[in-house]
């Protein structure tokens, strides 16, 4: 090692033994000490304090941050959720999840919001992460994605997307199971044309919940129409989705009954579009929503809907990120539960 890394490496042992809020020694006794350059002394506590190991105030009074506990031994491991950068209720929804997660499973929290258009994080912000659970943009993986988490060598984890293809470790929902209840609910009320609406960008799990949905419809005698919004990554999906809703429902009448909605962060673009073009629910429309967002059972009438249990997969990606095995990769799957509301009803005996 030169005589910078050499600096670095010795400072931040002292840092890391130092107790946090204490004042950090000056630039002349580290000179002194080690016989280096002002410069030299400059770049390695320039780097300290990049990685929060140090607090400078002013030219010449450094600090030991906080930070410095988390790299000792014992210390709880940091585990960071990586999310798209882009307004999102599911996002924040999860966001909430890890945060509320963190004392009960034992680790210290980060978050990084990155480039959505990346898909995936390619460089980590915060200095000490030990595991990353990644939510990835809304589109297929792909090898450069695997390779550009890969780089940054530590484990992680892949939420919301089953990929069992793939040598990486993911937990998501059981997508086309949860695609299945719907359509089973439906068909034991006598809904006999069934709608599903794609209000996202469509995804790996859209689809698959969109699979379910129609083979079990099917299976069952059940015509299925599909309504794409064409809304794409990064695009505001509750404003186009609603324009788009109310401009279809506004020419056509419905020919069906009942309505999947696949994700629930655009439930209120449904409810408006119906409220304006004339449409009761659920006299006229049944609605169920896929995920658990707070504010369904607060919606008129109370959103029936098929609830994904979030904290369940942060404690299995947190599970994996604990116990890394590089020769091993788990693609877990959970599977959601219907909470029936007052979105839905009876409009015939159920199909036989």
């Amino acid at each position: 090692m030169n005589k910078s890394e050499q600096l670095y490496q010795s400072l931040k042992e002292q840092l890391i033994a130092s107790t946090p809020g204490s004042s950090f020694r000056t630039v002349r006794s580290i000179m002194d000490d080690f016989g280096v350059s002002q410069a030299t002394v400059a770049n390695a506590t320039r780097r300290l304090t990049r990685e929060g190991l140090l607090c400078k105030h002013g030219r010449r009074c450094m600090e030991v941050s906080p930070t410095v506990l988390r790299y000792r031994k014992g210390a709880k491991p940091v585990y960071c959720l990586a999310v798209p950068r882009w307004p999102s209720e599911y996002y924040n929804m999860v966001e909430m999840c890890f945060l509320e997660s963190a004392e009960q499973l034992g680790y210290e929290y980060e978050v990084l919001y990155f480039d959505w258009r990346q898909h995936v994080p390619h460089k980590l912000e915060q200095p000490k992460v030990d595991g990353l659970i990644v939510i990835p943009a809304p589109r297929l993986m792909v090898s450069e994605d695997t390779n550009a988490l890969n780089s940054l060598g530590i484990p992680y984890v892949i939420f919301g997307g089953h990929l069992p293809g793939m040598a990486l470790n993911s937990v998501s929902n059981d997508e086309a199971y949860t695609g299945a209840v719907a359509a089973h609910h439906f068909c034991e009320l006598g809904h006999r044309k069934l709608a599903v609406l794609f209000s996202e960008p469509v995804s790996e799990g859209l689809l698959a919940r969109t699979k379910g949905f129609r083979q079990f419809a099917e299976l069952r005698g059940c015509s299925v129409e599909e309504i794409n919004c064409g809304i794409s990554a990064g695009e505001d999906a509750v404003k186009k989705s609603y324009l788009y809703l109310r401009k279809l429902w506004a020419e056509k009448k419905l020919d069906f009954t009942a309505l999947f909605v696949l994700s629930d962060s655009t439930a209120f673009s449904v409810y408006q579009a119906c409220y304006e073009c004339g449409i009761t629910i659920p006299d006229q429309l049944s609605v169920v929503v896929a995920g658990e967002a707070w504010n369904l059972a607060y919606r008129a009438p109370a959103l029936t809907s098929i609830g994904i249990n979030h904290v369940r997969l942060i404690e299995e990606a947190v599970r994996l990120l604990k116990n890394p095995d590089p020769e091993r990769f788990e693609h877990v799957q959970l599977k959601a539960e219907l909470t029936i509301r007052e979105s839905t009803r009876r409009i015939a005996p159920p199909l036989s």
